[in-house]
């Protein structure tokens, strides 16, 4: 048998001896009845002239004339068929031998394609499961190998995922620089003004303290010199005329109260600056969004038009348990954008509501809107229609990343020249008791 790739070539018996291909039981009942209808005796003889089998008159010497076949298997001879007959037996009988021979000959040839079955089958039952064995250890080896790709893609995923959050908090950062670099401005004005007549008041304090002073030395002086008490009261009410302290005790009055009032308005700049940034916070807390709302509103005062309109309708809110700042943080890039709409008869409208177990808040503004084209891209990461320097096009991206973050949407809807809305939601989720 010969095996390449699919095909399989057997070539049965050229190595087998005659007796591995009939066996004697097969041969018995034919040369039986073969000596029956009239020959002396009939065998078969294998390669080595051996009888396989023998019928018949046991010595070959009474036979007057003998027949012999040669048997052959796949072309080649295997043994012979002998049959014996008497002198006086007609030719005919040989007839009987040819008969005997072909019917061994079938017997052979049905042998062969019997054995021939087997062993293709066994063949094809061996070679299945080798290829069964060798698929089994390709697909093991295809596991393994799968395997560790797994496992190395998992890292890597981990490692991108690392780098992303990475990435995410730089971003994060930087919107926070720029937002805190947009309010700077408007907060050291905020600053500078009531700093700026604090000091004046205190320059002028500082002159009058000057002539307080200058008023009780030259009283000491009179009283050391032992004046006259009449000439005391005259020199002293000359003095203070000349020094016009009735007018700087009252408006030493008036400075200080202007000056307290300075103080604590720059108090109140610093204490709305440090609840929006919630500084002192870490993690997440219990927050009311709508004086989250109110704070922002007040950091951005200063980038206001006077002319402006705001709008509030805050309707009360049940808390939101979320980082504040964050949120905070949203909120100051979509009413910036709300503020920067318009030049000119700009109008906002805030509005918050609790509904259908969440919080919803609209942002409205009648500026000049946004282009389909553009309402599409407005997330994107670095897109601005601004120009080259007034916006770094990370506002709503960063503003829709937190939102998300607290489990919330949000949702932009405009027409050009038409206004704009934003639509922000929060689902509120209950607290395990």
């Amino acid at each position: 048998m010969n095996s390449t790739g699919s095909h399989i070539d057997f070539i049965i018996g050229a190595d087998k001896r005659l007796a591995d291909i009939i066996s004697r039981a097969e041969l018995e009942p034919l040369l039986r009845s073969l000596v029956k209808a009239g020959p002396l005796y009939a065998a078969v003889l294998d390669e080595d002239n051996l009888p396989l089998c023998w019928q018949g008159q046991d010595d070959p010497r009474h036979a007057a004339r003998e027949i012999r076949y040669r048997l052959v298997v796949e072309g080649e001879p295997k043994g012979t068929l002998v049959v014996a007959f008497d002198a006086d037996q007609a030719h005919p009988q040989d007839s009987l031998a040819l008969l005997a021979r072909d019917a061994v000959q079938l017997i052979i040839s049905n042998n062969l394609k019997r054995m021939l079955t087997t062993e293709i089958h066994t063949t094809v039952v061996r070679d299945s499961y080798d290829q069964l064995v060798e698929t089994n250890r390709s697909l093991a080896e295809s596991e393994k190998c799968y395997r560790e790709l797994a496992l190395s893609l998992e890292q890597k995923v981990e490692e991108r995922t690392a780098e992303l959050q990475m990435a995410y908090a730089r971003m994060l950062q930087q919107e926070k620089l720029a937002a805190v670099g947009s309010l700077a401005a408007g907060m050291a004005h905020e600053i500078n003004n009531p700093n700026g007549f604090v000091r004046s008041n205190l320059a002028t304090f500082s002159r009058y303290v000057q002539k307080m002073k200058e008023m009780l030395s030259f009283c000491q002086h009179l009283i050391a010199t032992n004046t006259p008490l009449p000439v005391l009261q005259k020199e002293t009410d000359r003095k203070r005329l000349e020094l016009k302290l009735d007018f700087v005790l009252d408006d030493t009055s008036k400075l200080l109260a202007q000056s307290i009032e300075g103080t604590k308005r720059i108090a109140r700049i610093v204490a709305d600056m440090k609840s929006f940034s919630h500084v002192d916070e870490s993690g997440t807390s219990d927050a009311d969004l709508n004086e989250e709302l109110r704070r922002v509103m007040a950091i951005l005062a200063p980038q206001l038009d006077p002319a402006a309109a705001i709008v509030y309708d805050l309707q009360p809110l049940p808390l939101f348990g979320c980082h504040a700042g964050l949120l905070s943080q949203a909120f100051l890039n979509i009413i910036q954008n709300a503020f920067l709409s318009r030049t000119s008869g700009l109008e906002v409208n805030i509005a918050s509501r609790y509904v259908d177990g969440g919080i919803e808040i609209d942002i409205c503004d009648n500026g000049c809107g946004i282009t389909a084209e553009n309402l599409l891209r407005v997330f994107d990461p670095f897109f601005t229609t601004r120009e080259v320097g007034s916006g770094t096009g990370m506002g709503l991206t960063v503003a829709r990343e937190i939102i998300r973050g607290a489990g919330g949407t949000i949702q932009i809807s405009s027409q050009e020249d038409a206004g704009t809305r934003v639509s922000i939601r929060l689902p509120l989720v209950p607290r395990e008791e």
